[in-house]
């Protein structure tokens, strides 16, 4: 496990750039922490890294799931914070997502899927500690 504290919004793209690496040919990475934390921050900062415009990345708060096409393969930013839980009809959905091995799945309130989290995946979990300042732990569950 990574444990590091970004002292501002660029390191953390910075952070995140790093770990694209280890899922640029497909992989999920879970995100975990409170409104605030920097959980966009960290999704733009793995699409910049993939050479997707990371402007375009938003908090899809309301769509759950955006994708974003780069080189072969996608980077689906899905987002479960609106949802009480997760219906039959989305989990298909981003059950299917996970099913192909090429995909790039970054899930902000991932502890929405309870017992459904993959096995596979890198967790991150952000913490708010002043304005710039955020603690990201980082654990990689092979």
């Amino acid at each position: 496990a990574m444990n590091i504290v970004s002292q501002s919004p660029q390191e953390t793209e910075k952070i995140a750039g790093e770990i694209t690496g280890r899922v640029k040919n497909g992989g999920i990475i879970c995100l975990f922490g409170d409104l605030g934390s920097g959980k966009t921050v960290f999704t733009r900062g793995i699409a910049e890294k993939l050479k997707i415009n990371k402007f375009s990345i938003k908090s899809p708060t309301y769509t759950y799931i955006r994708n974003y096409t780069y080189k072969k393969a996608k980077l689906y930013h899905i987002d479960l914070y609106r949802l009480e839980e997760i219906d039959e009809l989305l989990w298909q959905e981003i059950r299917e997502l996970m099913e192909n091995q090429k995909n790039i799945l970054i899930i902000e309130w991932a502890d929405k899927l309870g017992d459904k989290i993959p096995d596979k995946r890198i967790d991150v979990f952000m913490k708010y500690i002043d304005e710039n300042k955020r603690k990201i732990l980082i654990k990689a569950h092979d």
